[in-house]
């Protein structure tokens, strides 16, 4: 069985993912809405669609994994 692949790492969780919240470009992922909430809040935002009305996150799904550098779903890297 082949393991499964992820894009990014949570920056609250350190786990795999390949959907969620990105802030800036790629300063901080989230798998949660929550962690994403409270990380707008820590820079200074009143919430989450005031941090997407300046255009300081967008909820994105990473379809193609890169093969050079991936994650497992514990936040391991691996590299090829």
């Amino acid at each position: 069985m082949e393991q499964e692949k992820f894009a990014r790492l949570c920056s609250a969780t350190g786990r795999g993912m390949n959907e969620g919240y990105c802030f800036g470009d790629g300063e901080a992922y989230f798998i949660k809405e929550v962690d994403a909430y409270d990380y707008a809040l820590s820079i200074g935002y009143k919430g989450l669609q005031d941090a997407f009305d300046d255009e300081a996150y967008y909820y994105t799904e990473w379809e193609e994994i890169d093969d050079d550098v991936w994650y497992d779903a514990e936040g391991n890297e691996y590299s090829n």
